[in-house]
This record gives C-alpha cells, sequence and structure tokens, in this order.
C-alpha cells in the first residue's frame, strides 16, 4: 500500500475542506466573500424647499439636478445584508445664474452609512433594497456672496445586480432622499456669519442611474 507523502496528505485535506478550501481560494487571489466595492453613477432631481421662511429658496430653482459618482465599500453581515460608507461627489448643473450668459457656480456634497437586503446573493441576478442615512452640504455662489446649506438626510434605494462573470456585477438603481437643512453659512468679502435655521422644511432629490459592483457570489443554497 502506497503511503502518502506529507504535502500530499495536506492538500487532500484541504481540498476534502469546503471551508478551508474557500479561504485557500481567497489566498491564491480570489475576491473575499465578506467585501463588496461599487461604483455608482446617477443623475439626481431637486425639489422642495430650502428652508422655511417668509422667501425661501426652492431647491429646484437653485439646481437644474446632479450629475453624481457615489463610492460604496460594504461588507457583508450574513449571506444578504450588507452594510458600510457611502460618499458622493456631484457636478452641479445650476439654473440660477450670476449673469445673462453664466450660471452661478455650485457644489453638492453626501455621505454617511448604508444598509442594503439582497435577496439573491447567489446570481445570476440579485434585487436588492435598502436605506441609507447621511449628511448633505450644498453650496452655490451669487456674485460675492458664498451660500451654504448643511443637514441631515435618509435615502430609500432599490435596485438589481446581474453578474458578468466571476466577481463582477453590474445593473440599475433608483432612489428618492428626503432632507432638512439645519444650517446656513453665508460668507462675504467682508466677513463670515453661521445660523441654525428655525424654519426648517423637507426637501427631496430623486435619482437613478447605473453602479458596477466587485463582490464575489456566494454559493447557492443546498437543496
Amino acid at each position: 500500500m502506497q503511503t502518502l507523502s506529507r504535502p500530499a496528505a495536506l492538500a487532500l485535506v484541504l481540498l476534502s475542506s469546503p471551508t478551508l478550501a474557500e479561504e485557500h481560494a481567497e489566498l491564491e487571489g480570489g475576491f473575499p466573500r465578506w467585501l463588496a466595492i461599487s461604483a455608482r453613477g446617477g443623475y439626481l432631481m431637486p425639489g422642495g424647499r430650502m428652508d422655511g421662511s417668509a422667501e425661501p429658496f426652492y431647491l429646484y430653482e437653485v439646481y437644474k439636478g446632479l450629475f453624481a459618482a457615489i463610492l460604496e465599500p460594504t461588507v457583508r453581515i450574513g449571506p444578504n445584508v450588507e452594510l458600510g460608507p457611502w460618499l458622493q461627489l456631484a457636478h452641479a448643473q445650476m439654473r440660477i445664474r450670476c449673469s445673462a450668459d453664466q450660471a452661478c457656480p455650485g457644489s453638492n456634497l453626501r455621505f454617511g452609512l448604508q444598509g442594503n437586503y439582497h435577496w439573491n446573493p447567489a446570481g445570476p441576478y440579485s434585487p436588492w433594497a435598502g436605506v441609507a442615512l447621511g449628511h448633505e452640504t450644498t453650496s452655490f455662489s451669487i456674485g460675492d456672496v458664498d451660500i451654504t446649506y448643511s443637514g441631515p438626510e435618509i435615502t430609500l434605494q432599490a435596485g438589481f445586480d446581474r453578474n458578468f462573470g466571476g466577481a463582477f456585477w453590474a445593473g440599475l438603481f433608483v432612489n428618492v432622499t428626503g432632507g432638512r437643512y439645519s444650517t446656513l453659512d453665508v460668507d462675504l468679502s467682508t466677513g463670515s456669519g453661521s445660523e441654525s435655521l428655525r424654519e426648517r422644511t423637507l426637501h427631496m432629490w430623486v435619482g437613478f442611474g447605473f453602479r458596477v459592483r466587485v463582490a464575489a457570489p456566494l454559493p447557492a443554497a443546498p437543496r
């Protein structure tokens, strides 16, 4: 009877254990099953007031919309749930004008934490939905005056991802964000000031777009 060498026996034990085999595959270059990295590109449309004063700015009077990019690393908590931070950088399409031929400059920054639920993480299609909590800072300039509104927000989001092989996924998403600006900062050439808004009201961003995602597919549940 032929006796296996020690390296061969170790390899046999490794391959015979599913858990050890998965860990070995990750060490050999496979993407970790607990981690996902996603990037979204989309367009957000504004609605609602920026404050509740008698003569408020309406969000759609300042912005036509936002061309947004969202970065979101997440970790899997069980097979269906993922949690993680997100950061949105946006190019503002401005409606308010500083002259007849020039729109006033503006910007928008959002960030926070999110949780999503995936119904079919084993693929090939994985619909998902979730909620994100965040903070928004939106700014614009009129002449020598820089105006910044900031405050908390909550986002409801949903979409689906399709697996295109290995750890690569792509799909579409929609989201609706509701927020209330709580702080107003005004910067003048002669000085600056900040105040907590007393009259607060709801504003919204409605968005849609696509996302690409790197996440190792989970093994299908045994039948």
